[in-house]
Formats: C-alpha cells, structure tokens, sequence
C-alpha cells in the first residue's frame, strides 16, 4: 500500500473513532440528564374532571425551593384543621406569622382545588426527602362537605395518575413515610378510597 493511501486510511479512521466517541458521549448524557415532569393545564384538568382547578402559585421561598423533580408518588393528607378551605390553606402559606417550611403542592375542597406550588417542583410535605422530593403532596380539606371533598380528591387523583403515568402503587399516604397519622380521616378507609380512585381512573 502506498504512502498516501495509508495516511487516507488513517484519516478516515481517526474521523470514525471521532463519530463513535461522540455518539457515546451523547447516549451517556441523555441517561443522565434526569426528565423534568410537565406542568398541569388548568383548562385540561378542568374539562376532564369537572371542579374548579385554581393554580395560584406562591413565590420561591424556604417553602417552594424552586427545584425540578422526576415526580414518582401522589401522597396524600388531611389538612388537620376543621374549618380551613383550600384558598385558607393556600393563604396560610404566605401568612408572616408561618415561618415552617413545611409546604404541599395542592388543596382540594368541596368546591374546588387549589395549586400553591407547580406539581413539577418540590415542596416540603412528606417528611422524609423520598417524599418530598418525588411526591405530590395532596391535601384534603375537613372544612364543609368532607365527603364531596374527598370525592373530588379522588378525580383530582385519578387524573394525575394519568398524566403522569402514576400507578395506583405509588398514590400512598403522609403516614406512609413517616408514621405521623396522616390522613387521619382517611387511614381507616384508605383501601376503599384507592378502589374508587381505580374506577375512576378507568374511566378516563
């Protein structure tokens, strides 16, 4: 073989070995860069389950930190307050008297949700950073009609399972990650209560 034939060849070699490395290079960021989860539709949601779904976001703070997330878990709880609504929790959150950073991402009613913080960002609900970190932290009103609140809990649930591609595995309990009683309206009917967030997720 001649000279420049092999000087060709050796070229040729260095540009393939240039395109093979690269490609790996861009498999092995694509497996590491971690998918961010996509934002709710107000107008989608609505249409799909018949409540009010208002998203009336707080600023970033100690309580919404701002950061992304896989999301992995639907966590739910009860509000421990007899007489709040989901705007009077949403509110509470940005009452100066709250210094807690304890946080959730979505109240529900028996009239309508409430979206404090983007369920595509952590908040501090769980106790326990599996929780918050992957979680969206549901918080179920004991305020007016509990029952019609719960069974909007239930749609609200369905739905994001969906979305999300959530299985009805991963929608657990406050309790769960931590002991705490929580749901405490809901402990002792939680069975039931995944069985009807099953039928209506068959629904959709």
């Amino acid at each position: 073989m001649k000279l420049h034939q092999v000087k060709s060849h050796k070229r040729q070699y260095c540009k393939d070995a240039i395109v093979i490395v690269s490609l790996i290079l861009l498999i092995v960021m694509a497996m590491l860069v971690r998918p961010k989860a996509k934002p709710i539709v107000q107008r989608d949601i609505e249409q799909a389950i018949g409540i009010p779904y208002m998203i009336d976001t707080i600023p970033e703070s100690k309580k919404r930190p701002g950061q992304h997330r896989k999301i992995k878990y639907i966590v739910v709880h009860n509000t421990a307050n007899p007489i709040s609504t989901a705007r009077g929790e949403r509110d509470y959150l940005m009452n100066i008297t709250n210094t807690s950073s304890t946080s959730w991402h979505l109240a529900v009613d028996e009239r309508e949700i409430v979206e404090a913080v983007p369920l595509n960002e952590v908040a501090h609900h769980a106790g326990s950073a599996e929780g918050n970190e992957h979680g969206i932290g549901i918080e179920i009103c004991e305020s007016g009609n509990y029952e019609q609140s719960e069974e909007n809990a239930v749609k609200l649930i369905a739905y994001l399972m969906k979305y999300y591609k959530i299985p009805l595995s991963r929608v657990t309990t406050h309790q769960n990650f931590t002991g705490k009683d929580c749901p405490r309206l809901l402990l002792d009917h939680w069975d039931e209560f995944l069985e009807k967030i099953e039928v209506e997720f068959s629904g959709f």
